[in-house]
């Protein structure tokens, strides 16, 4: 079922016209991308109306040698897969169908199975930029963390010597209270010993 273009039929101006579809194993949002990059490096520009995108009076050597009317719709398909419709006119709703037009028609299948390659290019190349948007979330991150930590050690160093002062200030204190009391008990033993007398 996947990667093999079949004919079908799409509503188009609120019509069902004749068309060909293909369900690509892809999100519906990676298959629209890489169908709309493919149609604008053969230099198509786009009309959206109605999730239906129109390149009127184009020509696309794959499909016709003539000037066309390119119609293509992408729909999100089952298990996150999508569903590709491309429908050709010769001009004034003159839509292609199979019998008439078996060149047309096959060249479309054709243009379609190659699209399912674009698709699995645009979902790698998806996956490899967030991949790279995560190696470089993951080095700012540990950019941040290195600063941090930075920043902590100096803090730490500058708590740790304070540590350190205070302690020489505590044992001066501690001595310097030491002395005084003993210098308490001597005046007092001093003034014990003047009674005496």
């Amino acid at each position: 079922m996947y990667g093999q273009a079949r004919d079908a039929s799409v509503m188009i101006d609120k019509e069902n016209r004749n068309a060909v579809m293909i369900v690509i194993d892809q999100p519906e949002k990676i298959t629209r991308d890489a169908l709309q990059q493919r149609l604008e490096r053969s230099g198509l520009k786009e009309r959206s109306k109605e999730g239906v995108i129109k390149y009127k009076g184009v020509i696309l050597s794959e499909i016709s040698p003539d000037k066309v009317d390119i119609y293509t719709k992408v729909e999100a398909g089952p298990n996150n897969s999508s569903v590709v419709y491309m429908a050709v006119s010769r001009g004034y709703d003159n839509f292609t169908n199979n019998v008439a037009d078996s060149a047309i028609t096959q060249n479309v299948k054709i243009f379609l199975e190659s699209l399912v390659k674009d698709a699995n290019t645009q979902s790698a190349d998806v996956g490899i930029k967030n991949q790279i948007k995560g190696v470089v979330n993951d080095e700012k991150e540990y950019v941040r963390l290195l600063d941090e930590q930075k920043d902590l050690q100096k803090k730490k160093s500058v708590i740790d010597n304070r540590l350190i002062e205070i302690q020489n200030e505590l044992n001066l204190r501690a001595e310097e209270i030491n002395k005084k009391k003993t210098g308490v008990e001597d005046a007092k033993t001093k003034r014990g010993n003047i009674k005496g007398q």
